[in-house]
């Protein structure tokens, strides 16, 4: 099941376009039996012609169905599998000594760093980032949220929000690409009560340890 869930990912655009030819070629067909069914005369030709009717019909529809379910494996399952189950670096080469991941000391030492935004906590430039929107900046409606997810041996992350002062996060999103100051996804702000509220981004590597968040406070303005 792991291999799988590997080759999916990382086959991902070679089975969209297996399948996007296959709906094709289903869809012609499907077009051809459908026209001959419409004019054919006699019970057995007319019989025959919607037999191909069907089988066209439902092979089209199954790879629709396999199309629709690779994109919901690959967006929705998939970066929420644990690290270990589910990971997109190499196997590892046990003659190699193994990359560091961050410690408690590092990322500390690096919350402190001052060239992170005013404002902001644990992030760290350069490697897990919230560039837009900025520290205490004012959002409204859908907002695309950018920046940086770099980091070694990584896994997946994901962005939340929480009204300011709560412990209590929603997740929006999540994703399983490195990003490097480009783009994290969108969040939708015009269901929220207008407010200070606080957005992270948590990293987790391949090996299911998540690092300390990048916590950006903003204030939603709802109409």
């Amino acid at each position: 099941m792991d291999a799988l869930f590997r080759f999916l990912v990382q086959s991902e655009v070679l089975v969209y376009l297996i399948l996007a030819a296959g709906a094709t070629l289903a869809a012609r067909s499907l077009w051809k039996a459908w026209m001959e069914w419409r004019t054919a005369v006699f019970g057995l030709e007319k019989e025959l012609s919607f037999q191909k009717v069907r089988a066209s019909g439902a092979l089209f529809i199954l790879l629709i169905m396999i199309g629709l379910s690779q994109f919901c494996l690959v967006t929705f399952i998939v970066p929420f599998l644990p690290a270990t189950t589910f990971r997109l670096t190499p196997t590892a080469n046990l003659l190699e000594t193994p990359a560091a991941t961050f410690s408690a000391s590092d990322m500390t030492a690096q919350i402190s760093s001052p060239i992170a935004s005013v404002g902001t906590v644990g992030c760290t430039p350069g490697q897990i980032m919230i560039s837009s929107p900025k520290s205490g900046g004012e959002v409204t409606g859908k907002i695309i949220l950018t920046g940086t997810v770099d980091v070694p041996n990584f896994g997946f992350f994901k962005y939340e929000y929480s009204p300011q002062g709560s412990e209590t996060w929603a997740t929006i999103a999540a994703g399983n690409k490195i990003v490097r100051n480009g783009e994290l996804g969108v969040w939708d702000t015009s269901q929220l009560v207008s407010g200070d509220y606080q957005i992270r981004l948590v990293v987790t590597d391949n090996l299911g340890k998540s690092m300390p968040a990048c916590i950006v406070p903003v204030r939603v303005k709802t109409p």
